[in-house]
């Protein structure tokens, strides 16, 4: 392929939830303002959001808590809490995309990493000062938005892609760059572009494995780029009731994080490792209890 007008033209066909641009800017806001309730947000999401909230709030690890059966979204957006709401607005294009039964990309895991993510760079960037909270929060759940889109509108690309890496013991994103000229970070920011999400969003998507080469947004991207590796790192499945395991095994991340700003304290470290433990204890129990339902 080799032409990046090409890939513009694509992707500005690619019309798979069309209020979906809106909608993120009105209900992010309404859930960043203290004074907004269940009933204000419920009132900006479509039937696709409405149906896809009410079936997480009555999965099992909500309906374990001894709540009685959802009846409004109101109640829903009560119980699932305005973060993971966010969550799930968030994916909800690419959930469309990416159906749990497709047997050649690994759904549940593009979706465990994406939310990891999200809330990893959303500490990193709090208890660091690098960026902006919400917006590497944002950043970090869609960073790999681009990987579906190659999957589902280069699929020829995709396939050429896997040849590469498979036969050729090719990086991916390499091997990305070397059949589309560019890599699935950039393919991602390009459609969110044209979506008009904020740049400061956007570019943090854009440079998440390359993040020497942002010019601005510097900082949400550096937050973003050591969210994705801590979260690449992170054996999801095994993680106990040890947090002092935890913060040894993963300790390279206080380095990463020293290339972009002065050392982390020692009380600064670990904030950030008890706050990031917390986080993945909490995500684990949500994901089990969507598997239990």
């Amino acid at each position: 392929m080799g032409d990046v007008k090409t890939i513009l033209e694509r992707l500005k066909k690619i019309d798979l939830l069309p209020t979906f641009p809106h909608i993120v800017h009105d209900v992010l806001r309404i859930i960043e303002d203290p004074m907004s309730s269940a009933s204000d947000i419920a009132k900006h999401m479509d039937a696709s959001m409405v149906g896809e909230v009410l079936h997480l709030a009555s999965s099992a690890f909500y309906s374990r808590a001894g709540i009685r059966k959802i009846s409004s979204i109101e109640q829903a957006i009560a119980l699932i809490g305005y973060e993971n709401l966010a969550h799930i607005i968030l994916q909800m294009p690419f959930l469309i995309l990416a159906k749990k039964e497709d047997k050649f990309l690994d759904v549940r895991g593009f979706l465990t990493h994406s939310t990891l993510c999200g809330y990893v760079s959303k500490n990193i960037s709090y208890t660091t000062l690098l960026g902006n909270p919400n917006e590497t929060y944002i950043a970090g759940i869609i960073h790999d938005v681009g990987m579906i889109i190659i999957y589902r509108y280069f699929h020829d690309e995709w396939k050429e892609i896997l040849t590469l890496v498979h036969e050729k013991n090719m990086q991916r994103i390499e091997a990305e760059r070397e059949v589309l000229t560019v890599d699935h970070g950039v393919i991602g920011a390009m459609l969110l572009d044209l979506w008009a999400i904020p740049p400061s969003i956007s570019n943090a998507v854009r440079f998440h494995h390359c993040p020497t080469e942002a010019k601005e947004n510097v900082e949400n991207v550096a937050a973003v780029y050591i969210g994705n590796i801590f979260a690449r790192q992170i054996d999801f499945k095994a993680i106990e009731n040890n947090f002092i395991n935890f913060m040894t095994s993963n300790k390279n991340i206080v380095e990463e994080i020293d290339r972009f700003r002065y050392p982390l304290s020692s009380n600064e470290e670990m904030e950030l490792f008890k706050k990031v433990y917390d986080a993945l204890n909490e995500i684990k129990k949500m994901f089990r209890g969507i598997e239990d339902d």
